[in-house]
C-alpha cells in the first residue's frame, strides 16, 4: 500500500466548520489517488492495520486537547505561515 503523510496535506475550513480548500502537492494527490483505488480494491482492510490505528487515536488526542488550526478569511497570514511551519 502507498504510504502519504498526512501532514503534508492542508485543509481549510470556513466559519461553520466546513471544510472548503485542500492544499496538497500534485505528488501528494498523485499517491492519494493510488491510496483510493487501493482502498476500493481492498474492501478497507488498511483500517484495521496497527499503524493506522496508531495515528487514528493521534488525531483524536489532538483534536481532543485542541491541538488544531482552523482556518478563516480573516488570519489567512497566520494560516500561510503554518503552512510553513
Amino acid at each position: 500500500m502507498t504510504e502519504t503523510a498526512l501532514s503534508n496535506i492542508k485543509i481549510f475550513f470556513d466559519e461553520t466548520g466546513k471544510a472548503q480548500e485542500v492544499l496538497m502537492s500534485y505528488e501528494t494527490f498523485l499517491r492519494l489517488e493510488v491510496f483510493l483505488k487501493e482502498l476500493k480494491n481492498n474492501d478497507q482492510s488498511y483500517f484495521t492495520a496497527k499503524e493506522w490505528q496508531k495515528r487514528i487515536r493521534e488525531a483524536e488526542a489532538d483534536i481532543e486537547s485542541g491541538r488544531t488550526y482552523r482556518v478563516q478569511a480573516q488570519n489567512i497570514e497566520k494560516a500561510l505561515e503554518w503552512l510553513d511551519e
